[in-house]
């Protein structure tokens, strides 16, 4: 009676499975993730990141979120690869060149589409707001800095 009683569990969770999905109208191997439902992990930058799909480290295509945290700075450094982005939430800053300059920093709000060119040097930061952006690119990738960290020049990181 046991086995009978986990035999009929199985099958109207199961049911219960497919009827929610039906009911979503989705096809089978499509997924929804809402940005508030994703898994953070934070990295060495102290940043964190959410892998969507692939990783960057990993050969074939990635996608994933950077969540930066008010006042906020990237030093100079570029990427092998194309990199394509957009600002999700809040305003992000970037510039281009080898050397981190504010002057030349450019504001882009939510909503901004942009891009980095393999090996372009280039710079960022927010103010106040924090910015959350999406990045697509084809893996493996990497970053080479240009410029080393000065102490003072992020928050600590705890």
């Amino acid at each position: 009676m046991k086995a009978m009683n986990r035999i009929v569990l199985l099958c109207l969770g199961l049911f219960f499975c497919i009827a929610a999905r039906a009911a979503e109208g989705l096809p089978p191997g499509v997924t929804l993730t809402n940005i508030d439902n994703v898994k953070w992990v934070k990295t060495i930058s102290g940043r964190e990141q959410a892998y969507i799909m692939g990783h960057p480290s990993k050969p074939g295509p990635y996608l994933y979120l950077v969540k930066w945290g008010p006042n906020e700075k990237a030093l100079a450094h570029y990427h092998p690869e194309d990199r394509f982005g957009v600002v999700l939430r809040g305003v992000h800053y970037i510039g281009y060149g080898d050397k981190f300059d504010e002057s030349k920093l450019h504001k882009h709000e939510q909503g901004t589409f942009f891009n980095e060119p393999a090996k372009t040097a280039h710079f960022g930061m927010t103010k106040s707001e924090g910015a959350i952006l999406y990045f697509y690119g084809m893996g493996p990738t990497g970053s080479t800095a240009l410029e080393k960290l000065l102490a003072g020049d992020r928050k600590d990181k705890k």
